[in-house]
């Protein structure tokens, strides 16, 4: 049960080799999988570069203390946005920072998205919760009994399902993909933590610019090392971190490059752009505090018996996750006050723009009464029309960047956000009437359901779901018409060698699910394209 190991089996700075075949930028959620499929190979080397530490500790794999987003940050990190005029303040980001990336802090969702939101890829040219699931029944929304299943409904309420092992510990992409023993076993692989990756080296001799190996800086000492790479560099250093390394690179937008006095290799304008999150909106009721996850907080003696639980037995409620099931729900397919309109819409293939996670614990990111239980409802907007973006403040690597995910900036994301207010009243309506013991919070809902209260709601109890994408977005052209792109189907970046991006920045706009699932996807997407094209 205990999940201390021996030393995991990492290379320093110093002892690295001059040369590798494959050197990859972020060891995260992406990254480790990438890793583990380009060294299946004995004879290719394969250099994993990753920003944060290793951090596996007890607590890392237990599930309910992992999935904190505002950790201690051993294992995150953290950055301010710009000033957001709708929402009246500044949001902080958080990604993971350690070796698994966001799969180390994240909520453990594994969900693969529709089919017909990749089919639409390949159109642009890229080839204890029954009473909320019999609440959603009661108002027509079918229980999904697989929400993987491309057999079930795109729309309905179903049980997530979770990146754990047989233990019940989080299975991040680290243990997953890099396990402790994998690693020993394969001389050709070398992971490299705590290091920075400060820029590209690119060569302009002729042509177009060629990668021919990266620049990397220990996060705590004065070390600093060239390393060349033999066949191909890839980026998986997440949406903030690949267009970042790019621009201090010279890949970017050739004005802004310039203002920082960076030397252009390759103008991409789309470098940076297209920044979409999941927004989301948090209504919070009042539930009796043993139905509440508080109860952990506020009771002591509650945590030290759940605690007892899992070192005994390996049971109990630190091995569940925060959420266990989510309502997806398409805005059009609902009535003025939120239900469904007919039960035979539902079954179409509409995709949901709009998402509910209840939640026994307060699902927003601001401070909250616990005197106490809490139940709360996070209404996500799954397609946003907004689209924001991302700068440099230096030439230096450790300068944090300027984030401006525009949220709110297209008056389109209001309608689905006040169409899954409505839809999360109505299920807490019904709850109650089931005869579960859950009470309005008058100041944590909003005052009217007509538009001017919902919206002024959604401007005030607003959050991020850490859903980032799009900022190395694919696409047919680099100078396509509905915003440009940096990688082609083969996530090579446009005019640039030796060169591919594996992350969520790629993603042509945001998916309506949760990423983990897609960015596992893309890293193995982009293993199989590079093995394949060494074989034609």
């Amino acid at each position: 049960m205990w999940p201390f190991t021996s030393s995991y089996p990492k290379v320093a700075l110093e002892d690295l080799r001059e040369k590798y075949d494959y050197i990859i930028v972020g060891g995260g959620t992406a990254g480790c999988v990438l890793a583990n499929r380009l060294s299946a190979s004995a004879d290719k080397t394969v250099l994993l570069i990753e920003r944060g530490p290793i951090a596996d500790d007890w607590a890392s794999r237990v599930p309910l203390l992992s999935s904190d987003f505002s950790s201690d940050g051993s294992r995150s990190q953290k950055r301010s946005s710009e000033y957001q005029p709708a929402a009246g303040r500044k949001f902080e980001f958080v990604n993971g920072s350690a070796l698994g990336g966001s799969s180390r802090i994240n909520q453990m969702l594994y969900a693969r998205g529709a089919k017909a939101e990749y089919d639409l890829w390949a159109s642009i040219g890229c080839e204890g919760w029954g009473c909320v699931i019999k609440s959603c029944q009661n108002l027509g929304l079918p229980y999904l009994r697989d929400i993987n299943s491309p057999k079930e409904p795109l729309i309905g309420c179903g049980r997530l399902n979770f990146t754990r092992d047989e233990n019940e510990y989080r299975n991040s992409t680290y243990h997953a993909f890099l396990p402790h023993k994998l690693v020993s076993q394969r001389s050709n692989l070398h992971v490299l933590t705590n290091a920075v990756a400060e820029k590209l080296l690119v060569d302009v001799g002729g042509g177009n610019p060629f990668v021919e190996g990266v620049q990397i800086s220990s996060r705590f000492t004065s070390h600093r090392k060239t390393v060349v790479c033999n066949q191909e560099v890839i980026l998986c250093a997440g949406p903030f971190g690949s267009p970042q390394i790019l621009m201090l690179s010279g890949i970017g937008p050739a004005e802004h490059l310039k203002e920082h006095k960076i030397q252009v290799h390759k103008n991409l304008p789309a470098v940076g752009e297209n920044l979409q999150d999941h927004f989301a909106v948090s209504i919070a009721h009042r539930v009796p505090m043993s139905h509440s996850l508080v109860s952990l907080e506020k009771r002591p003696w509650v945590f030290l018996i759940e605690l007892f639980k899992w070192l005994v037995w390996g049971t109990g409620m630190l091995l569940a996750p925060v959420l266990q099931l989510a309502i997806f729900a398409s805005s059009s397919s609902l009535d003025h006050s939120g239900r469904p309109l007919q039960k035979n819409d539902l079954d179409s293939d509409e995709l949901p723009d709009i998402e509910i996670m209840p939640m026994a614990y307060d699902s927003s990111d601001f401070d909250f009464d616990k005197s106490c239980g809490v139940f709360s409802f996070l209404c996500v907007l799954l397609s946003p029309k907004s689209k924001g973006n991302l700068r440099l403040t230096s030439a230096t690597p450790e300068a944090p960047l300027k984030v401006d995910p525009k949220y709110l900036s297209n008056p389109e994301d209001y309608g689905p956000l006040r169409a899954s207010l409505k839809l999360a009243l109505r299920i807490s309506e019904d709850m109650r009437a089931s005869g579960y013991p859950i009470e309005d919070w008058k100041t944590e809902m909003p005052q009217g359901e007509d538009d001017a209260s919902l919206d002024k709601f959604i401007r005030w109890r607003n959050r991020s779901t850490y859903h980032y994408s799009s900022t190395c977005r694919m696409g047919p052209r680099e100078d396509s018409p509905d915003g440009g792109a940096v990688v082609d189907e083969q996530l090579r970046v446009f005019g640039v060698d030796g060169l591919r991006i594996a992350d969520s920045s790629v993603f042509p706009w945001i998916l309506g699910t949760h990423l983990q699932a897609p960015a596992v996807m893309v890293a193995e997407k982009c293993a199989h394209m590079i093995l394949h094209s060494k074989t034609e």
